[in-house]
């Protein structure tokens, strides 16, 4: 979305995603109840290179985010089979 609203000279907006199906399974409970208990960080500040003006000559290094902040990594998530 930034991508393409700065190689069109006009401002990103909002972008939203609806889930129609989102479900939790109760050997999921847990640790979602876990993830929601965790302190919760302001968001990161996202950086685009202002200097691309061609959507084509974007590369890792055109995009950053400052003051990112994630909490320990969950595992051992079971999947449905």
């Amino acid at each position: 979305l930034h991508m393409m609203a700065q190689v069109s000279d006009l401002k990103a907006g909002e972008l939203i995603h609806v889930i129609a199906d989102a479900h939790i399974y109760d050997r999921h409970e847990a640790i979602v109840e876990e993830l929601i208990a965790r302190p919760r960080y302001p968001a990161p500040v996202f950086r685009m290179n202002p200097a691309v003006k061609d959507f084509y000559d974007f590369t890792l290094e055109d995009f950053a985010f400052e003051n990112y902040q994630a909490g320990s990594q969950v595992t051992g998530i079971p999947v449905a089979v």
